[in-house]
């Protein structure tokens, strides 16, 4: 298996949607653009991995400082627990740097636990936490993720 990350081109977010769902393409989960990041991970040319990550605005008075956030990360269930997604954060994480970014963070839903050792093997925080999502109504299990970049 040789996984290679590439920059996602806007033009590919149609295919990748029939792959990883169409909620990517609902909840503008890609990000492009200035402080944007949005990788896939393909396998011979089959994608089997996303991450997008976008700047995240802090209020005023703190609005100079820069943080990254993973608004998606997905990996196909049959290549789970194969070090793709620690890829695609590593990619993330050394673009980050590269752009000022001061730190990174992501939120992830209770029903991502199996997640959790590869974040704490990554050096992250973690702060289980619930939160309100408007699509569906209903206050979700989760928690959130962060490590100091710079």
């Amino acid at each position: 298996m040789g996984i290679e990350y590439k920059v996602i081109d806007i033009n590919e977010v149609p295919k990748i949607a029939e792959i990883f769902g169409d909620y990517i393409i609902k909840f503008n989960c890609f990000h492009f653009g200035e402080g944007c990041l949005s990788l896939v991970a393909y396998d011979n040319e089959v994608p089997v991995g996303i991450i997008s990550t976008y700047p995240l605005e802090y209020p005023k008075p703190l609005e100079y400082l820069r943080d990254a956030y993973i608004d998606v990360i997905e990996v196909n269930e049959k290549y789970r627990k194969q070090g793709i997604a620690r890829g695609m954060i590593t990619h993330t994480e050394k673009w980050a740097k590269e752009n000022g970014y001061h730190q990174i963070r992501a939120w992830s839903s209770e029903d991502k636990k199996e997640a959790i050792p590869m974040w704490y093997a990554l050096d992250y925080c973690m702060c289980p936490a619930k939160i309100w999502v408007e699509w569906c109504k209903e206050v979700v299990d989760g928690f959130y993720v962060a490590k100091k970049l710079n």
